[in-house]
């Protein structure tokens, strides 16, 4: 549906008006409705910490108690994964929704930052538009973001730490030749990624994170190309250059004294101009934890149910998971090797025969799961769990048991 066409069927009806999501994208929709005559309730989010809360001067409900305050009501979509939002909604009796992308679609950001740090409101809109349209046209496989393991090296050790850094006794950088093979096997049978995120560990320990940067950046599916350290390493002046992409941004997380660098790496991006982020992590979930917890399917199922980071695409080693957690422990060799897990997407041909055949695996691999194996190995990883102070340092390893010798 086109803009106009949403607002006119939306003020032709009678039923109230909710925004899921109260975050940024949620206030610009907010200020869109306004503009557009559309008078908003309040707004839902599946964060039990907003929930409860005021967010622009309207009141946030959690979404399963939606049914409290309507019976029903339209819903507009301000968060990126869309298709989290939509079950949870339809799960709960509520099928008159629209995605938000499409009211935001020309939204004028001709006076944004100037600077090199990122408008992160542009950046946030951006990727809602985008994942709302990948959604849209099912017929498409489309990612919202797929991170890049290029390194289990790190030079901090958090004890917390989601992709489970913490456990690696001999880190090592993947290796390069089928990590561009991996990439090359990927692309073919993806139509368009909003970001590729280079990870580690810290991704600025493998010395060859500019060959990667440089495959990436060419990749014509790719929109963005998103590079992840902890502010304790400048690159070399040499390699700068490989971030002067208008799809390259460098994403910085604070962790205080312990990123003892980076107002020096902010200093030489800002210098560059290149385009980067700043990341301050208020605090942590506890998943980062490896033990079975024997629950039984129907147990593995609530976990993946509320999982947030159930979307975050991984590519690791040539194999596509659904989330870090997943990933790492397969390369640690914490966890039964489960097949059905991942998609051996590097040991695959991929010839015009069968490319087809593999983007359909992996596309029910993306949309279908219902849970993971591997997901019995975790805390679990909801919104509104239980929370552990950042970057806690540990001196060395955590012990953890092995399926399979390395």
């Amino acid at each position: 549906m086109l803009k106009e066409n949403v607002i006119k069927e939306i003020k032709a009806g009678d039923l109230p008006v909710v925004i899921a999501g109260a975050g940024i994208v949620g206030g610009v929709l907010l200020s869109v409705c306004k503009d557009a005559g559309i008078e908003v309730d309040c707004f839902c989010d599946s964060s039990m910490k907003i929930a409860g809360s005021e967010f622009c001067g309207k009141e946030v409900i959690p979404t399963p108690g939606l049914r409290e305050r309507h019976k029903d009501a339209v819903i507009l979509i301000s968060v990126a994964a869309i298709k989290d939002v939509v079950d949870l909604l339809e799960g709960i009796g509520f099928y008159h929704w629209h995605a938000g992308g499409l009211l935001l679609r020309d939204i004028d950001f001709s006076c944004a930052n100037p600077g090199s740090a990122i408008d992160y409101t542009k950046f946030a809109i951006e990727n809602c538009i985008l994942c709302h349209d990948g959604y849209l046209h099912p017929e498409k496989l489309f990612l919202r973001s797929i991170d890049i393991i290029i390194t289990e090296r790190c030079s901090l050790r958090c004890k917390d730490c989601s992709n489970l850094m913490q456990y690696y006794e001999k880190p090592r950088d993947s290796d390069l030749d089928m990590l561009l093979k991996s990439i090359d096997a990927f692309c073919l049978v993806v139509d368009e990624v909003m970001d590729f995120r280079i990870i580690g560990g810290d991704a600025f320990m493998n010395k060859e994170w500019p060959v990667i940067v440089e495959r990436l950046t060419t990749e014509p599916k790719a929109k963005r190309v998103l590079l992840y350290t902890n502010g304790t390493i400048v690159p070399k002046l040499a390699d700068i250059a490989h971030f002067k992409n208008t799809k390259v941004a460098v994403i910085i997380t604070d962790y205080g004294v312990l990123s003892r660098k980076l107002h020096e790496l902010r200093d030489i991006l800002e210098e560059h101009k290149i385009a980067y982020h700043i990341l301050k992590p208020a605090e942590w979930l506890d998943c980062a934890q490896i033990a079975p917890h024997k629950r039984g399917a129907e147990g593995n199922r609530e976990i993946f149910r509320n999982c947030c980071a159930k979307n975050m695409a991984t590519l690791s080693d040539g194999k596509l998971f659904r989330c870090p957690y997943g990933a790492n422990a397969n390369r640690l060799f914490a966890v039964p090797d489960c097949k059905i897990d991942y998609v051996d997407i590097y040991s695959r041909v991929l010839d015009g025969v069968n490319v087809g055949t593999i983007k359909d695996a992996v596309k029910n691999y993306l949309l279908n799961k219902e849970y993971l194996e591997v997901c019995d190995y975790c805390n679990g990883r909801p919104l509104s769990g239980k929370e552990v102070t950042p970057a806690v340092q540990v001196d060395r390893p955590l012990a953890y048991p092995r399926y399979v010798v390395a």
